[in-house]
C-alpha cells in the first residue's frame, strides 16, 4: 500500500504545481497583453482581455489550493509520506491570488 500512497502523493504534487504554473501562466499573458499590445488594441477591449486573464490566473491559484486541501482531507492522518507543509501548500496560492488581486487593480485604474 506504501507505494501506491507514494505515487498518489506525487501525482497530487504534480497537479498542485500545474495549477500554480498554468496560473502564472495567465497572470503573465494578462500582464504582458497590457503592457505591449497597448499601440495594437487601445482602450477598453485590451483591459477586458487582460483583466479576464487575470481572473482565469486567480481561478488557477484557487484551484491549486482547494485541490491539496481535498487530497489532505482524504488521506487523513493515515499517510506516511511526508506532505508540503501546509503553510506553503496554502499560503503560496493565497500570495499569488493577493498578488493578481492587487495587479488587476492596478490595472484597472490606470
Amino acid at each position: 500500500m506504501r507505494l501506491a500512497e507514494d505515487r498518489t502523493i506525487l501525482a497530487a504534487e504534480r497537479t498542485y504545481a500545474s495549477w500554480l504554473r498554468t496560473g502564472l501562466s495567465f497572470l503573465v499573458v494578462g500582464l504582458a497583453a497590457q503592457r505591449f499590445l497597448r499601440e495594437v488594441l487601445p482602450g477598453s477591449p485590451l483591459l477586458i482581455i487582460s483583466l479576464a486573464m487575470i481572473l482565469c490566473a486567480i481561478v488557477c491559484f484557487g484551484s491549486a489550493a482547494w485541490r491539496d486541501a481535498e487530497v489532505r482531507k482524504r488521506l487523513g492522518a493515515r499517510t506516511e509520506v511526508r506532505l508540503l507543509p501546509r503553510v506553503i501548500a496554502a499560503g503560496l496560492p493565497l500570495f499569488l491570488i493577493i498578488s493578481s488581486a492587487v495587479s488587476a487593480a492596478f490595472l484597472a485604474t490606470h
